[in-house]
């Protein structure tokens, strides 16, 4: 018997062991591809914020991002200021605020995210307790505007996936977009 080979004891050891590694490391490889995913789409949604704020100081015209609930599920559009005032939902009902891009869907095209927020989450630093209520949250309601002088309405968009937090954040007077993610009750700029 002078070949030379592999046992079946061997085979089976090794086997056992690559399944082992599997069955480690998907966990983790899962919680990285829905991060990724949700990071993909937050950040799909701070490259608009940025495009809005760049149109409305461009074209010297209030330029807004808005947040509709519509048949085909949760989408947003972009509308331009016609007569002058901002822009306003009836303003936008009536015609006089153009639609400029969309309605695109607000999951940013990502798997597995949605607008929404994960119950026992923390709220953002500086604040306290826990995030509740409304997802989409710029003001008084679901538009998201920027002025020809670059300042915007303040408020946060809130992306939900699997486990992970997103919170895409716009100060008011200077428009600064920030996006962060909560792991684990833990918030990181990105």
């Amino acid at each position: 018997m002078g070949s030379r080979g592999f046992s079946l004891t061997e085979m089976l050891v090794v086997t056992a062991v690559i399944v082992v590694m599997a069955a480690v490391g998907f966990p983790n490889f899962r919680a990285f591809t829905a991060e990724a995913h949700l990071l993909g789409a937050a950040r799909t949604f701070k490259g608009e914020f940025r495009r809005a704020r760049s149109m409305a100081v461009r074209s010297g015209v209030y330029t807004a991002i808005r947040f509709e609930r519509r048949l085909e599920g949760e989408m947003y559009a972009v509308y331009a200021d016609g007569n002058s005032n901002g822009i306003r939902s009836s303003d936008i009902l009536a015609g006089r605020d153009r639609l400029v891009a969309g309605p695109f869907p607000l999951t940013g095209g990502a798997p597995g995210v949605r607008v929404g927020i994960i119950p026992g989450t923390p709220t953002p630093p500086p604040g306290r307790g826990e995030l509740t209520g409304d997802p989409i949250r710029f003001g008084r309601s679901d538009i998201l505007s920027f002025s020809p002088l670059g300042t915007a309405t303040p408020g946060t968009f809130y992306l939900a996936g699997d486990g992970v937090q997103a919170a895409v954040r716009v100060t008011g007077g200077s428009a600064r977009v920030r996006l962060m993610t909560c792991r684990g009750g833990v918030w990181r700029a990105r």
